[in-house]
């Protein structure tokens, strides 16, 4: 009889320790593929993302992705130079799940990561960061519906910019967002030269087109 108890005690076990490397452990222990084999970009009219910032307005990207050069060495990521107090907003639809707001907009911030910044997770698990905000200029808070187009924070100078205002945009595979395991975007609504990747051209203006 003890023997028996000990096999049921294993037969029960298993399908927990199965669900548990399903969605734990093996998710943690992928490892990113190199940056310019993530950037894979679809149709931009089938996007689901509009530009972070409101209709009618136009701003030059400063960095695209992937850059090795810059800060997106291996980041689908977006640094559109905006001006401190440029309106910024919902990329998509979503709930935001970490915001920071604190930090002064003085571009001097000797730590990478430390910048105002909100993180908002979509339908499909996906997560939109948007960083270098405004100090004390975040609208939303943890656990806020947002909408897409809605006002959401200012651009400001928080973090290590080198004195170079703009926002950093990027999009992530879930939450926690985890580098290297970030996705390629473009935008409905932009209105610009695209890269034969039919990414976002560096050093080319984006203006937000009605959507």
């Amino acid at each position: 009889m003890r023997a028996l108890r000990s096999i049921w005690r294993l037969v029960v076990a298993l399908p927990v320790t199965g669900m548990i490397l399903g969605s734990g452990c093996v998710e943690e222990s992928r490892t990113p593929v190199a940056c310019m084999e993530r950037a894979v970009f679809g149709d931009p009219s089938q996007s689901a993302y509009i530009l972070p910032y409101p209709v009618g307005d136009s701003y030059r990207l400063m960095q695209g992705y992937c850059y090795p050069e810059g800060g997106h060495r291996n980041q689908l990521a977006y640094d559109f130079e905006t001006p401190v107090g440029t309106q910024i907003i919902a990329s998509r639809s979503g709930t935001v799940m970490k915001v920071r707001s604190d930090l002064p907009d003085d571009g001097k911030q000797p730590e990478s990561g430390q910048h105002n910044h909100i993180m908002i997770r979509h339908d499909d698990g996906t997560v939109a960061f948007y960083a270098h905000l405004q100090q004390h200029s975040v609208l939303v808070k943890v656990g806020d519906n947002v909408f897409q187009g809605q006002p959401i924070a200012e651009s400001g100078n928080s973090g290590n910019t080198q004195g170079m205002p703009h926002l950093h945009f990027g999009i992530y595979e879930g939450w926690p967002a985890r580098e290297g395991f970030d996705v390629p975007v473009n935008f409905r609504n932009a209105e610009g030269t695209l890269d034969k990747r039919r990414g976002l051209r560096p050093g080319g203006y984006f203006r937000a087109l009605p959507y």
